[in-house]
């Protein structure tokens, strides 16, 4: 059988993905209709259908998902071999995503030395909590904290994350924290982005797991940010509920303060994520490389 059209091949790939005609071609830059006629010119190449045309979308066949993990896979060789001429060397531009909170906290801080290392590689961090779609090809790495689930992609475990309690030296001097019930005498800080899923880093469950859900701060200050969190908590507004990577540099320099003890590791962790085809990028590698190395050196700490 001869080959089908390559056009046809990755129309089926990233609908088959993305689970309708209309997102592939965003993402091709066709019209969903063209995306159509080369899934119907791929369908009558095999002699099979492969989607089951539905009003709410599309579903594969048992064809369809037969066939997708091959196509993936010989797409993402394609990307490979073609990546080896044309991208060999380190020049051009990296396009890294990750939430603004790491990005201004711990990434931003310690870029000094993979600039000086790659000049050649022209840098480009998008601060932005919502996760790009990697194989559309604007994003090369995401940086994401997470459960660690990324289907599709390339994932590994960049750092492991505690959570404990911090607050600036002047509110301590102010009102001492000699004990845990003492944080009734302060307000407390509160990120109210925190997934459902990870209820250590809610106040909530930190007084519950004291005994003190019964007892009353003396208020509440809430924002939709990490980096406002502990930009407050550094002002001396109150207690916050710290993640060791993004409060690490505050409490080298002194400008935060642990009143307790008392930590928990972290429900989710930051993951390196790309592409399988991105990851073979040498721009790619070397930042990953360095990546790993930073945060072997800043690993977290119970």
């Amino acid at each position: 059988m001869t080959l089908p059209p390559l056009n046809a091949l990755k129309a089926f790939e990233a609908a088959a993905r993305l689970g309708g005609f209309a997102a592939a071609a965003q993402e091709l830059n066709v019209t969903p209709a063209a995306v159509s006629h080369q899934v119907k010119s791929l369908e009558a190449h095999l002699q099979t259908a492969l989607f089951h045309r539905q009003p709410r979308g599309l579903t594969l066949t048992a064809a369809g998902q037969e066939l997708l993990p091959e196509i993936t896979r010989g797409l993402a060789h394609f990307a490979r071999a073609v990546g080896g001429l044309s991208g060999g060397r380190l020049a051009g531009r990296l396009t890294v995503n990750t939430a603004r909170s790491f990005a201004t906290l711990w990434l931003v801080p310690r870029l000094g030395s993979f600039l000086r290392a790659f000049p050649d590689i022209e840098l480009r961090i998008l601060g932005d909590d919502l996760a790009p779609d990697l194989h559309a090809g604007e994003v090369d790495i995401r940086i994401a904290y997470g459960a660690g689930d990324y289907p599709g992609l390339k994932s590994s475990l960049l750092l492991r994350e505690s959570v404990f309690p911090v607050c600036a030296p002047a509110l301590m001097n102010q009102v001492p924290l000699r004990r845990f019930a003492d944080i009734r005498e302060h307000l407390l800080l509160h990120d109210i982005e925190v997934d459902a899923a990870e209820p250590g880093q809610k106040w909530s469950r930190w007084l519950r797991d004291a005994g003190l859900e019964d007892v009353a701060p003396r208020g509440h200050l809430e924002f939709n940010s990490s980096t406002l969190v502990t930009e407050a908590a550094v002002r001396g507004q109150g207690i916050a509920l710290g993640r060791f990577s993004l409060v690490r540099d505050h409490l080298e320099s002194g400008r935060l303060l642990r009143p307790f003890k008392l930590a928990r590791p972290a429900d989710y962790a930051y993951y390196a994520i790309t592409t399988e085809a991105g990851a073979q990028r040498p721009r790619v590698r070397v930042f990953l490389d360095w990546l790993a190395r930073e945060a072997q050196a800043s690993d977290v700490e119970i």
